[in-house]
C-alpha cells in the first residue's frame, strides 16, 4: 500500500464520516483487514469485477451486462461468456448521473435511484467499445424493464427473459409445466448468446458442481463468524456473499481459492470470549447498495451483521441433468410474491442467529419495497424484536448524515 494511500486510511479509522466515494471505502476495508490475505484477495476481486471484465471484454472475451443470479451465472460460464452485475455499476456514478437518466431519457425523478445508476452508467459506455449485450429479467421491476428497453433503442444487444414465478401452492403438474417453461427460456438465452439453441451438459455439470461447492464453504463461513463474530466486518461478508457467491467477480477460480483461504484464517484464529459477550448480532433484510457508509457505522457502534435475507440455501440438484437442476433451483428458491414468503427466512435467520435485531434497508423510489419493509418491521415488533427501517440512495459517495446517525443510534440502543 502506498504511504499517501495509508495516511489516507489512518485518517479514515479515527474520522470514518470523512469518507466520501466507494474507492476510500475499499481501501479502508483493506486497511482495517490488514491481518486477512484472504479478506484482502476477495476486496481486490471486488474493487476490479466490472474493470476487469470490460478489460477482458476488449481483448477478446465474451461478457453480458445482467443481474447475475438465478440459473445466469452458471450458464454463462459453461457458455465462455463472464456474467457481469450491472447493479455493481453504481459504485462508479455520481449524483449528477440521476440527470442523465431524468433529462436524457425522462425517467420520473421519484424513480429508484438504482435503475437511474444503471442506466447513466449505460448511456456513458455508448459506442465506446466495451460490453454492449444486456440480459434482462421481467421478474425484477418494472423500472428496470423499462430501462433495458431504452437501451435497445439506442443500439444495445438485449434479450429479456420471461417472468419466472412460483406461487407457494404451486406442485404437481403445474410445476412440471413451468421447469420445461423455464427450460425452454435457458436455451433461448443460449441461443442468443452462441447462435445455437444448446448447451454442453458436462460444462454445465461442472458449473453446478461448482456452484453447490461454494454454497456449502460459504455456510461454513457463516457458521465460523458466529464465533468469530468482528474478524470479517460488514461491507466485507456484503461484497463476498451478495455478489462474489452469485458470479464469483468474474473469476471463479480465483474467488474459490480466496474463500478456501479465509475458512483456514477463521479456523486457525483464536475464540474472543470478550467478543462473544459484547456482540450484537443482526440481521439484514432488503437490498445491498452501494451506500457502503452504512456498513461501516454498523462496525463503527459494535453491531455484526451476521445474517442476510439474500443468500441462498438449498443446492442444486445433481441428481437430474443439469438443465433441469438449474430450473428447479429457481423455483426450489423463489423469493418473489407476497412479502410473507420473504420474512419467513427472516424468522428462520433471526432464530438460527438469536439476533438482537433487524435491518430493512431499500432504495429510495422502490414503493414495492417499501410495503414489504413495513410489514416486516411490524411483524418483528409485534414478536418484541428490535428494527429499522431505512431508505437510501444507490449512487456513490457518503450516506446522508441522518442515515448514519440513526443507524449507530439503533446498534447502540440494543448495546444498551
Amino acid at each position: 500500500m502506498t504511504t499517501a494511500l495509508n495516511l489516507l486510511t489512518e485518517r479514515f479509522v479515527e474520522e470514518p464520516e470523512d469518507i466520501n466515494s466507494q474507492k476510500d471505502y475499499i481501501a479502508y476495508s483493506k486497511y482495517v483487514h490488514d491481518y486477512s490475505p484472504a479478506i484482502k484477495r476477495l476486496l481486490d476481486l471486488s474493487e476490479d469485477y466490472v474493470p476487469g471484465a470490460e478489460r477482458a471484454f476488449k481483448e477478446g472475451k465474451p461478457a453480458v451486462w445482467c443481474q447475475a443470479n438465478n440459473f445466469v451465472p452458471a450458464l454463462l460460464y459453461s457458455l465462455g461468456v463472464t456474467p457481469v452485475a450491472y447493479g455493481e455499476m453504481g459504485r462508479y456514478s455520481v449524483k449528477e448521473d440521476m440527470l442523465i437518466a431524468e433529462d436524457i431519457y425522462q425517467f420520473p425523478v421519484e424513480t429508484c435511484s438504482m435503475v437511474k445508476c444503471v442506466v447513466a452508467q449505460w448511456h456513458k459506455r455508448l459506442k465506446t467499445g466495451t460490453i454492449n449485450r444486456i440480459l434482462g429479467n421481467s421478474s425484477a421491476c418494472e423500472p428496470f424493464n423499462l430501462s433495458w428497453e431504452v437501451m435497445r433503442k439506442h443500439g444495445y444487444d438485449v434479450f429479456n427473459n420471461e417472468v419466472i414465478y412460483r406461487g407457494p401452492t404451486v406442485h404437481g403438474e403445474r410445476l412440471e409445466q413451468l421447469v420445461k417453461f423455464t427450460m425452454g427460456q435457458i436455451l433461448d438465452v443460449a441461443e442468443w448468446l452462441t447462435g445455437t439453441r444448446a448447451v454442453d451438459e458436462e460444462k454445465l455439470r461442472v458449473e453446478i458442481q461448482r456452484k453447490n461447492r461454494l454454497l456449502g464453504k460459504l455456510r461454513q463461513v457463516l457458521e465460523l463468524r458466529r464465533t468469530h463474530p468482528y474478524y470479517m466486518k460488514t461491507l466485507a461478508i456484503i461484497l463476498t456473499l451478495n455478489i462474489g457467491l452469485n458470479n464469483y467477480f468474474g473469476k471463479p477460480e480465483e474467488y474459490e481459492k480466496a474463500i478456501d483461504a479465509l475458512i483456514i484464517e477463521l479456523e486457525n484464529t483464536p475464540v474472543s470470549e470478550k467478543d462473544l459477550k459484547t456482540v450484537i448480532p443482526l440481521v439484514w433484510a432488503g437490498g445491498t447498495g452501494q451506500e457502503f457508509g452504512i456498513y461501516e457505522a454498523i462496525d463503527q457502534a459494535g453491531g455484526a451483521l451476521l445474517g442476510l435475507r439474500s443468500v441462498p440455501f438449498r443446492l442444486y440438484r445433481e441428481d437430474v441433468p443439469p438443465l433441469e437442476a438449474l430450473a428447479r433451483w429457481i423455483y426450489d428458491n423463489s423469493g418473489a410474491g407476497a412479502g410473507v414468503y420473504a420474512r419467513n427466512v427472516l424468522d428462520s435467520e433471526v432464530e438460527r442467529l438469536k439476533a438482537r435485531g433487524v435491518i430493512l434497508y431499500g432504495y429510495i423510489g422502490c414503493s414495492f419495497a417499501s410495503v414489504d419493509r413495513e410489514m416486516w418491521r411490524r411483524y418483528f415488533h409485534e414478536k418484541g424484536l428490535a428494527c429499522i427501517n431505512l431508505e437510501g440512495s444507490f449512487q456513490t459517495g457518503a450516506p446522508t448524515g441522518q442515515v448514519l446517525t440513526r443507524i449507530k443510534a439503533f446498534v447502540e440502543m440494543l448495546a444498551a
